[in-house]
């Protein structure tokens, strides 16, 4: 039980980071996706 616990709080930093950037990555992800589709379509 311990060591889950370490494992979970090791883990705790990187995605409170994560969280901050979730936004930004999904985002890119629709800025590309949609990019890329328009290109497709008028190709």
């Amino acid at each position: 039980m311990e060591k889950i616990v370490k494992n979970v709080n090791k883990l705790l930093p990187f995605s409170k980071k994560a969280k901050k950037y979730l936004p930004f990555f999904i985002g890119f992800k629709l800025l590309t996706f949609t990019g890329f589709l328009t290109y497709i379509f008028n190709h």
